[in-house]
């Protein structure tokens, strides 16, 4: 297997990869003893029919599958074992060339962990002398009121300040999620889309824009906050994440995921305090 990187840009990473037919056959064969493992035959118990038989009830359209799966992750797992890379996000397969020799060759995207300039972000958020907590029967109140407004001009000022660089393959997959949503929330409507965005006075190319400015800000901010709690070293041990675990009932594949959600609301917490 031979791959290529087109071209590195913005977070991203474009790729193209050749793959031999003799490549392609041994993983077709790899595929198809697995596969053949759950096939039922007549006369034989599942899994004991001679492979030669077995093998003739396997779908092609799986068989494929299977197969492209595996030459999907192998080029994933290469580049990124290769280069050193931090995969933020999910690849993304953009095309596949059945060549004349019988072999393919792929083109993929990848987006990436972007570099993150913090800078002296500290100077640049640091809360007026002035300010003063109020204290009255609404205190906390009052407290919380001032931590919101104090934590939106953070964000403003991060956003403005930091230098980081959000994949556009990001954007788009929050931008078509988000329009997901939208043509559900209109369907509970009995609207079409369409019809819903002309009902608010908008087009699908404003709502794309807004959806877009919000989810790279989105992205922007999750990335940021994740490159100060480094910084700072601002962790989550395994007792917190596994008490935290529990009482959400979250699987153990999901464990990365909390820790990061912990791990940025620890930063908010720190940043509000600075």
């Amino acid at each position: 297997m031979e791959i290529k990187q087109i071209k590195k840009e913005k977070s991203t990473v474009y790729l193209e990869a050749s793959v031999t037919q003799i490549e392609i056959d041994e993983l077709k064969e790899h595929a198809v003893d697995e596969m053949i493992k759950n096939v039922t035959v007549k006369g034989f118990r599942q899994g004991k029919a001679p492979k030669s038989i077995a093998a003739e009830q396997v779908d092609p359209n799986k068989l494929t599958n299977h197969v492209l799966s595996h030459v999907f992750n192998d080029i994933v797992n290469k580049t990124i074992k290769e280069n050193k890379y931090r995969l933020l996000g999910r690849p993304v397969l953009t095309s596949i060339d059945p060549q004349k020799d019988g072999g393919w060759k792929i083109k993929l995207d990848l987006p990436l962990y972007p570099e993150v300039k913090l800078g002296d972000y500290k100077k640049s958020i640091a809360a007026p002398k002035s300010t003063k907590k109020t204290k009255t029967e609404n205190s906390k109140v009052n407290t919380d009121e001032n931590d919101e407004k104090r934590l939106e001009s953070i964000y403003e000022t991060l956003l403005k300040e930091v230098k980081v660089e959000i994949s556009p393959l990001l954007v788009e997959e929050e931008v078509n999620y988000s329009l997901e949503r939208l043509t559900s929330q209109a369907k509970t409507l009995n609207l079409t889309l369409e019809s819903y965005l002309k009902a608010v006075n908008k087009n699908l190319d404003e709502v794309k824009a807004e959806y877009s400015t919000k989810a790279e800000e989105s992205i922007k901010l999750d990335v940021i906050l994740l490159a100060i709690a480094a910084e700072e070293k601002i962790d989550t041990n395994d007792q917190e994440l596994m008490q935290l675990a529990t009482m959400t009932n979250s699987p153990k594949e999901q464990l990365g995921q909390l820790k990061s959600v912990m791990n940025r609301r620890k930063t908010i917490d720190f940043l509000l305090k600075s």
